[in-house]
């Protein structure tokens, strides 16, 4: 039985595993690695992972759903109908689609997974993504950092000692991280992040520019159009990738608008979120106690670090090689492979050894409100620290122990994560009696504590503490999630042909619209009553039909002086 890694990413999530001696990523039905992180639910109860998904967001834009990661570990749910889903059960869903894909890639049965989090994941999440992959019939022991998934592939075929700056701009998540790595160990040295920033605030940023610019109220449009905008400033995002300037039109209520938009007008609109994505680098570099003649490279992993903007802003701030792969989405679902690998012991892996961090300093709260941290922020991990309390008033006999996650100084600013007490102290006069807490912290984000006193011992192993579920919960939603049917993967290109069509519907003028229904209707009944040679010679056909009607949509394109020369040519 097979062991994966899963990068379980905002936007899209991937699959990888050790095999034949190197790490791979796993396709899924439609042959690509990367499956959009969207659910949609169908009438009939069927559910869908992946591209349909994502054509439903505007075509069923009420029974469809994404970026449901930046909820993860919260209490907000997602409704269908009577069902209500909080974002671990949507991302179970991803992570069973990813599962089933790796099981008809390898050909055997998957039972576990290493999954990576934002390195900035606080306990909630973390538990959050955990009952995710249990949700979806895996074993998670081992969850794994982003940023030190990248880590680990980068110095996969190295033996140069190297310290380099992760800098990963996902879909919804930024992470930074200070890595040292030389012979078999990857150190990681310190994290920074903001669990709220990535490409898709930037595709928001274009969408109030279009508002803003075009006049049409947000809140008067309809949900699928609200889709259709939201698609287009995406794209046009992904246009100033290869482009300095690009235009497109966006179609709503019957009327053509005009999306246009240069890179410098990016950086001027986005000014916010560059000085945000500022913070964990300075904040990683002062935790480091570096500086940047002490740094070889930075490597640009995550999606959106495609975008030129960004690649540019890093480089004004640093005079040092800044590298990026040719597929930045694909870097922390190669690592985390590795991760799951080395976790097997396989013996084809290189024997790596991992140094992470907490990410997150933990302590309790004294008699004044402030916040005591027994372990601190980016100490190694696994670790242990005690610290010794006493009591602050005359013959006090118990003290009482808040167990927070945070880095603020008034405590209550920090996370909750439990309450612990000691009972049975000497009568004394204050400062005289006390306890000693003992913290431990592991890789699997397991906190073990230990309050001592002279007469009692308390003991609490602190893992899930608020994952929303108990393990009776957790197995009763197991068994419905369970019933809910994925849709099958052989039909999966089937379907996708359909809502594309929809989508294309609904974005077209009248006339097109009256062409992609007769063609639909058609593709519909060959799928009903055909035969198989009948429905793939219809799929290929309604597919080329669809596609030239994509690529013949009415595009300005970048602009370009040469029309001036042309004209210049037709006077003479």
């Amino acid at each position: 039985m097979a062991a994966i890694g899963i990068d379980l990413g905002t936007t899209n999530s991937l699959a990888s595993v050790w095999r034949d001696g190197k790490i791979q990523l796993i396709p899924n039905v439609f042959g690509e690695f990367l499956t959009p992180s969207v659910v949609a639910f169908g009438e009939d109860g069927e559910v869908f992972v992946g591209k349909i998904a994502r054509e439903m967001l505007i075509t069923k834009p009420e029974r469809a759903f994404c970026e449901f990661k930046r909820n993860m570990g919260t209490d907000f749910t997602y409704t269908v109908g009577r069902k209500s889903y909080r974002a671990e059960d949507l991302s179970a869903f991803v992570i069973r689609r990813l599962k089933e894909d790796a099981e008809r890639f390898l050909g055997e049965p998957v039972t576990e997974a290493v999954i990576s989090v934002p390195a900035y994941f606080d306990d909630d999440k973390r538990c959050a993504t955990k009952n995710a992959g249990k949700l979806a019939g895996l074993s998670v022991e081992r969850l794994i950092n982003e940023p030190s998934a990248v880590a680990l592939k980068y110095h996969m075929n190295s033996d140069e000692p190297e310290s380099f700056l992760v800098f990963d701009l996902g879909g919804g998540t930024l992470d930074v991280s200070l890595v040292d790595a030389f012979d078999n160990m990857v150190e990681i040295k310190a994290v920074a992040g903001d669990n709220h920033l990535g490409g898709k605030d930037f595709d928001e940023a274009i969408e109030q520019d279009f508002y803003d610019k075009s006049g049409i109220r947000r809140a008067f449009l309809p949900g699928a159009e609200l889709g259709i905008v939201k698609k287009e400033a995406e794209r046009l995002k992904k246009m100033l990738s290869e482009g300095n300037e690009a235009e497109l039109t966006v179609r709503l209520g019957g009327n053509d608008y005009a999306m246009r938009m240069t890179n410098q007008e990016l950086i001027h609109i986005s000014a916010g979120l560059f000085r945000r994505i500022s913070e964990p680098i300075k904040r990683v570099m002062n935790d480091g106690g570096v500086t940047w003649d002490e740094i070889d490279k930075v490597i640009l992993v995550g999606g959106s670090s495609r975008m030129p903007v960004i690649e540019q802003y890093i480089k004004s701030l640093v005079d040092i090689p800044i590298v990026r792969d040719e597929e930045p989405d694909e870097g922390v679902a190669l690592g985390v492979g590795i991760a799951a690998a080395i976790k097997q012991r396989d013996g084809g892996v290189k024997d790596l050894v991992l140094a992470d961090i907490c990410p997150f300093s933990l302590g309790t709260a004294l008699y004044d409100g402030t916040f005591s941290p027994i372990i601190e922020r980016n100490d190694t991990l696994p670790c242990s620290r005690t610290r010794y309390y006493v009591t602050v008033n005359d013959y006090q006999t118990e003290l009482t122990f808040p167990i927070y996650q945070g880095e603020n100084l008034v405590a209550e600013d920090n996370h909750l994560l439990g309450v612990l007490k000691i009972k049975d102290l000497p009568r004394m006069p204050k400062g005289q009696a006390g306890a000693s807490v003992t913290f431990l912290y592991d890789i699997n984000g397991i906190l073990d504590i230990k309050i001592v006193s002279d007469k009692q011992s308390v003991h609490k192993v602190m893992v899930n503490k608020k994952m929303g579920l108990t393990e009776t919960a957790l197995e009763h939603r197991l068994d419905e999630l369970k019933q809910m049917t994925l849709h099958a993967a052989e039909k999966e290109e089937n379907r996708l042909l359909i809502e594309k069509a929809k989508r294309l519907y609904q974005e077209s003028s009248i006339l097109v619209r009256e062409y992609i229904a007769e063609q639909l209707r058609h593709f519909t009944q060959t799928l009903n009553f055909g035969s198989d040679r009948e429905i793939r010679e219809e799929y290929i056909r309604f597919t080329m039909y669809l596609e030239a009607i994509e690529q013949n949509k009415f595009d300005i394109g970048e602009f370009t002086e040469e029309f001036w020369k042309e004209n210049d040519r037709e006077e003479e």
